[in-house]
């Protein structure tokens, strides 16, 4: 994505950074003073999804928003470290070298994962999940979607037809109704661009492709910073359940239900989203 096109109407666009870190060339948006809270959107979405949150959460912490490899306007160095083990040692890399030291991380959806694995080697304070993608698909779905979508990722053209279908704003908008989110017009827009960019298609397949949580499942036992996963009760994409059962296998795991949202519940009420975060971190430090 050509940054110039988008600056003047991206959210926070003013405290956006671009920086070169292990393969890739990396979009954030930095901004606060304080305890360090780093932002993980989910697949197929960007920086643009904590809006609602970012300018809020700065007032008392340093926050950092990164778009994922591929996605929005960080650009791939190389399209072989889009998996979970990857992506997460590639954004301890980036953290290392620009000299962030998360506190916390908020995870949305995948992004949940990503803060998981990055629990194993940082030295975090809390996560906090928001409908979070911690399961596998069952049965042929297992193995057919991946095995699919690294085929239309492979393929040159498949990205680019994607994309033209994503210009098409009625199918943007059902699709987003589809999570049981209700989204505004602006957010709705902002999708739009990206769904519509052939490079954020391409990267959003290739992080489905490459993806693997069972290391991760496996391991649960073993992470032990205090997790707190909300679900928004009308999520349609990922089960809450999902998140509950996860809560009670993680040995300092916390559940929470979000009655009347949907699968993108920080977007359609990053208040209540807030309140959560600021009493979460509040208790933490009390509690330590």
């Amino acid at each position: 994505m050509d940054w110039k096109t988008y600056k003047t109407e991206w959210p926070n666009s003013a405290w956006s950074n671009f920086v070169k870190a292990g393969q890739h060339r990396w979009h954030l948006q930095i901004k606060g003073t304080g305890s360090c809270i780093l932002l993980l959107h989910g697949t197929g979405a960007s920086v643009h999804s904590w809006a609602g949150l970012f300018e809020q959460l700065s007032q008392n912490f340093t926050v950092v928003a990164v778009d994922l490899p591929g996605h929005g306007f960080t650009k791939l160095g190389t399209k072989q470290r889009s998996s979970l083990t990857h992506m997460s040692a590639d954004i301890v890399t980036l953290c290392d070298q620009e000299g962030i030291k998360p506190d916390y991380i908020i995870g949305h959806s995948a992004g949940t994962a990503v803060a998981l694995e990055m629990s194993r080697t940082l030295n975090l304070r809390g996560v906090i999940g928001i409908n979070s993608a911690l399961s596998k698909f069952s049965g042929m779905a297992g193995w057919a979607f991946p095995m699919l979508a690294k085929v239309i990722a492979l393929n040159p053209l498949i990205p680019g037809y994607l994309a033209s279908l994503g210009g098409n704003p009625d199918r943007v908008k059902k699709l987003l109704n589809s999570t049981g989110s209700r989204l505004s017009g602006v957010q709705i827009n902002f999708y739009k661009r990206l769904f519509k960019e052939k490079s954020h298609v391409e990267g959003a397949l290739l992080m489905m492709s490459q993806w693997n949580l069972d290391r991760l499942l496996l391991r649960l036992s073993e992470l032990r910073t205090t997790t707190l996963l909300i679900a928004g009760d009308q999520d349609k994409t990922v089960s809450p359940q999902i998140s509950s059962q996860i809560a009670n296998m993680l040995p300092n795991g916390e559940f929470r239900i979000l009655a009347g949202l949907g699968h993108l519940a920080h977007e359609e009420d990053p208040e209540r989203i807030l309140d959560i975060i600021t009493t979460f971190t509040t208790n933490k430090t009390n509690r330590d």
